[in-house]
């Protein structure tokens, strides 16, 4: 069925289809690309924040905080990047993980860097206060 004064040309669909396609699923997967960024650096951050607060209640064990940044990066689902770095300086353990990011979209970075700092605990006895 053809109408006289339609402003349809054929072969105008081809073209928005060409064109719209590529922008549709280019922006859908920059989004799929910044949750999975957002994602893997929270868990960058709670791996970082675990062994921090592992080597601040342990009185400075850095293999005990190396090792609790690590299961807990591996059990939430990231490979970790080299081995966490862990620093106590001036009553202060900062912890630092450096986690993967899987590349969905180009132009993000492959992986992210997180660091917490936490106080050193130490231990007063009852008479000595």
């Amino acid at each position: 069925m053809k109408f006289s004064d339609s402003t349809f040309e054929p072969g105008e669909t081809v073209v928005q289809v060409v064109i719209a396609v590529p922008i549709v699923m280019s922006m859908l997967l920059i989004a799929i690309q910044a949750m999975l960024f957002m994602h893997f650096s929270q868990i960058a951050s709670i791996a970082s924040s675990n062994g921090a607060s592992a080597a601040a209640n342990s009185e400075g064990d850095l293999v005990l905080a190396v090792n609790s940044a690590t299961r807990t990066a591996v059990e939430l689902g990231a490979q970790i990047i080299g081995v966490p770095t862990i620093e106590i300086d001036d009553g202060f353990v900062s912890a630092k993980v450096r986690v993967a990011v899987p590349n969905v979209a180009p132009f993000f970075p492959s992986s992210v860097v997180r660091q917490r700092e936490e106080p050193l605990e130490s231990f007063v006895g009852e008479d000595q206060r």
